[in-house]
């Protein structure tokens, strides 16, 4: 496979001359001069050359990549990767062989029951784990099934829920799901009623929930926001502008689920957030790190590696201060977005610290001589770390995550509390903040008792994470 004719037209012959190196005593046995391989083989070798190629090429990580790994280290793509991959400070890098999936998913299509979920367990019964709902997406069989925030699912077809089953409340065709009740003093017991849900496939609108709220005169205004989507920009825009004809002047931004996504989104978002003098001057949201081989070049060429706000940004609330409702769910694009902001006004972060990413990936296809994806191995991807975001004031590897400046519990979760309500504990202290006064107290359920929340269980966390773009151009 011509490799070179396929990267950027600006990799020098010495720098792609770079990134081959021989075979190793990990190499599998070269049956190919003697004509054993088998069709299927060819497939996977040819595929396997594509991930090394790439990676060895555009890695983050590059220089930490085993010397004696080659192409030909391993049966399968994803064991390759495995080999070359950084794994002290990469787990988002991944090869598939389900392109057109990792494609829709990035664009927030999937086929899907449309809820988002916790997962936990009892401290009675360590081998029996639950689910609790976080939120559902309209119009989504999860929302036609009638879940909503809080509800808890104790068995799927009938069994407990264990690390065997969990799997099948999101990739299942479709489930029956039971749930469970919460009995005074917050024990969780079977409640006896299922819901039964077919999957389809669907755009999830990470708009979830907005509005405006008065609290003691000032209009504050609340967007809940479950992933960064270029396809959710029109409808970002139409909210600011609502913002603004109902005269809000505080922001509660809720990214406490929000995983990250598109590259291209947390500039655009913080750009109807920030003072509109940073606007207008275009200053600086963050800066590309890339590795070393392509900042040297880059430098050579006197590429400016910065992402700026948008000056030609369609509504802007011109804010001093903004409130992020922050739990170690809130990764990537999320961060990339507090981040960016905090040199340029008060961002004060409420909740728990973040997860800790401070990295963004590409989605490479392996193309053909004529610059189109090939088709024989065209279903495999290749989703890569390949840089790191600096906001301006050159903060970057929070690898534990940004703290926040308010220490609350999300127990709206586990007590059921709508997103946007003023009951809401993390909510409750942005207005408290907002307004110098203590905000009235749900008189709600208790949080229930003897659970352990696990919060990535059954998740594949950021899943690559902030996407800066999803082919490589083929050269002229």
């Amino acid at each position: 496979m011509k490799f070179w004719i396929f990267v950027w037209k600006f990799i020098v012959v010495t720098l792609v001359a770079a990134i081959f190196v021989g075979c190793s005593k990990y190499d599998l046995p070269n049956r190919e001069q003697e004509g054993e391989n088998s069709a299927e083989e060819e497939r996977l070798l040819k595929a396997n050359q594509f991930v090394y190629d790439y990676t060895r090429l555009a890695y983050l990580w590059e220089e930490y990549i085993p010397a004696n790994v080659s192409y030909r280290s391993a049966d399968n793509p994803q064991e390759l990767f495995e080999l070359m991959r950084y794994s002290r400070l990469d787990s988002w890098s991944y090869v598939t062989d389900n392109s057109q999936e990792t494609l829709d998913e990035f664009k927030g299509v999937s086929t899907t029951f449309g809820y988002s979920l916790s997962f936990g367990r009892f401290s009675n019964d360590p081998e029996h784990y639950f689910a609790v709902v976080r939120f559902v997406y309209p119009n989504s069989p999860a929302q036609a099934a009638g879940l909503k925030r809080g509800d808890f699912i104790v068995t799927v077809g009938g069994e407990k829920i264990t690390t065997d089953n969990y799997r099948k409340l999101y990739y299942g065709s479709s489930i029956v799901a039971g749930l469970g009740r919460q009995n005074p003093g917050g024990v969780i017991s079977l409640s006896g009623v299922e819901v039964s849900m077919t999957a389809v496939k669907m755009y999830e609108d990470p708009v979830v929930e907005y509005s405006v709220i008065d609290a003691g005169g000032v209009k504050v205004g609340y967007l809940f926001y479950a992933g960064f989507y270029a396809e959710s920009h029109e409808k970002l825009v139409e909210v600011f502008e609502w913002f603004k004809e109902n005269g809000v002047s505080e922001l509660i931004l809720d990214l406490r689920y929000n995983l990250g996504g598109n590259a291209k989104t947390p500039p655009y978002l913080s750009s109807m957030i920030a003072p509109q003098s940073v606007i207008e001057e275009k200053s600086v949201f963050y800066t590309e790190k890339w590795n070393r081989l392509f900042m040297e070049f880059y430098k050579d060429r006197g590429d400016d590696m910065n992402v700026y706000f948008h000056p030609d940004i369609p509504v802007n609330l011109n804010l001093n201060r903004v409130y992020i409702l922050v739990t170690e769910s809130t990764a990537s694009a999320s961060e990339a977005t507090i981040t960016g902001l905090m040199p340029y006004m008060d961002v004060v972060k409420i909740g728990s610290s973040s997860y800790g990413k401070c990295c963004g990936a590409a989605l490479f296809s392996p193309k053909d001589d004529d610059g189109n994806v090939d088709k024989e191995i065209g279903n495999w991807l290749l989703s890569l770390v390949i840089y790191k975001f600096v906001n301006a004031d050159g903060y970057t590897d929070f690898n534990d995550g940004i703290p926040a400046d308010y220490e609350v519990a999300d127990t709206g979760l586990l007590t059921g509390i709508p997103l946007g309500d003023v009951s809401d504990p993390m909510i409750a202290k942005a207005l408290e903040i907002i307004t110098g006064s203590v905000q009235t107290k749900s008189a709600g359920m208790q949080v229930p008792q003897g659970v352990e929340i696990l919060p990535h269980l059954g998740e594949n966390p950021l899943k690559g994470g902030m996407m800066k773009f999803t082919a490589v151009p083929a050269i002229e």
